[in-house]
């Protein structure tokens, strides 16, 4: 259970608890590629909003890999899942963490609030109808978007709602992506494919498929818990964006159930909590020092507390969390935030970095280093080129 203290268990710097991020995100210390699919697992999941930008997430923390390795995992293996889960957003989770995912996701079904069926002139009765079709017509067989609303339409004998599942993205279709009963397939060319997440694993997802789910509080429980030693010192506000919380409570509720215990510290000066065994470790991590290139949309970056002005330069807050959800690509010195990169295609495919100050010796060389080692995971030569005139 989560314990408030009268002072806080800790006052450490942002230095040292973003180097333990750091080192618990595998960004400081790399994996194995052997352990690609326990990285994912470490970190609750990876945003997949842009596939590529996930491929990327990957290998920044994972030694040796390549494109086809997280593909295989995904879709010959099967041992990663594409789905969408945190924040309504996509995400490549593990099969056990989808079930958990899918366990815990009662507490967010929006769809239940009058103000969203009456955005979308529906009522409850619609969307169950949807789940329902949608768990009856899928399989492990990958249906097309276009294919799996003509199903839907004809499983309930109601041809608008096949119309509504054409558009909309993951209005409707997150509804029984949440109950566990679709995910994605592998593309049909240029077109998504789902599949069901049962069919395609061989195992029990959904809750209404097990016997062992947990309550939804406790399963969401669980996974902030782990949530905490991959991102430690998070705040309530933090967890609640993470989780995409649509009530302000549901976090306090979840924090009452944890499974281990939390300590409240102060990260210089602003609160912020750990898991209890944590304490001493947050306090005793020594601040890391290197460079490292964080793809867009990247957990570290996504997971960070915002508007600090030791981690990022308050001025440019807005280049990092821009409009419409985008995240940037950001370069990491010695765990602050000193520039934004991107990859410009061309003739010669080109890193091109924006250094937001001047900074120490080697750092040039370090992102060099991390340079290559994206090249290598895409297979194609890299070069980098700095804007002049903020260097």
């Amino acid at each position: 259970m989560a314990k408030r203290a009268s002072a806080p268990a800790a006052s450490v710097g942002w230095d040292r608890v973003l180097a333990l991020r750091l080192d618990r995100q595998r960004l400081a210390a790399r994996a194995a590629a052997d352990r690609l699919v326990d990285v994912v697992g470490e970190l609750v999941g990876v945003h997949a909003q842009v596939m590529s930008s996930a491929e990327l997430h990957i290998a920044a923390r994972v030694d040796g890999v390549r494109a086809t390795d997280v593909r295989d995992v995904l879709w010959e293996q099967r041992r990663l899942v594409k789905a969408w889960s945190f924040r309504g957003t996509l995400h490549l989770l593990t099969p056990d963490d989808l079930a958990d995912f899918v366990a815990a996701a009662r507490t967010r079904e929006r769809w239940h609030e009058p103000v969203w069926l009456r955005a979308y002139d529906l009522k409850v009765e619609d969307m169950e109808a949807i789940i329902a079709a949608v768990d009856a017509v899928l399989s492990d067989r990958p249906m097309t978007r276009a294919d799996l609303a003509d199903a839907v339409a004809r499983e309930c004998r109601r041809p608008e709602l096949g119309d509504m599942l054409r558009t909309g993205w993951g209005t409707f279709l997150g509804a029984p992506a949440q109950r566990g009963h679709l995910i994605f397939g592998p593309n049909d060319g240029r077109n998504v494919t789902f599949v069901k997440p049962s069919a395609w694993l061989g195992r029990p997802i959904a809750p209404s498929e097990r016997g062992d789910a947990p309550e939804p509080l406790d399963a969401m429980a669980s996974m902030i818990s782990r949530f905490l030693h991959a991102f430690p010192g998070s705040s309530r506000d933090m967890i609640g964006r993470w989780w995409g919380a649509v009530r302000g409570g549901l976090v306090r509720d979840a924090l009452a159930r944890l499974p281990v215990e939390v300590a409240e510290i102060e990260a210089d000066g602003v609160p912020a909590l750990v898991r209890s065994e944590d304490v001493a470790v947050v306090a005793a991590t020594e601040p890391f020092v290197g460079v490292r290139l964080l793809p867009g949309f990247d957990p570290f970056t996504n997971e960070l507390p915002r508007r600090v002005e030791w981690i990022l330069p308050v001025a440019n807050h807005d280049l990092v969390y821009r409009t419409a959800g985008w995240v940037t690509p950001l370069v990491l010195i010695d765990a602050r935030i000193a520039g934004t990169w991107e990859i410009r295609s061309g003739k010669k495919a080109v890193v091109d970095v924006v250094p937001w100050s001047r900074w120490r010796g080697r750092a040039r060389t370090e992102l060099a280093a991390e340079v290559d080692r994206f090249a290598a995971f895409l297979d194609k030569p890299l070069g980098v080129e700095y804007a002049s005139s903020l260097t």
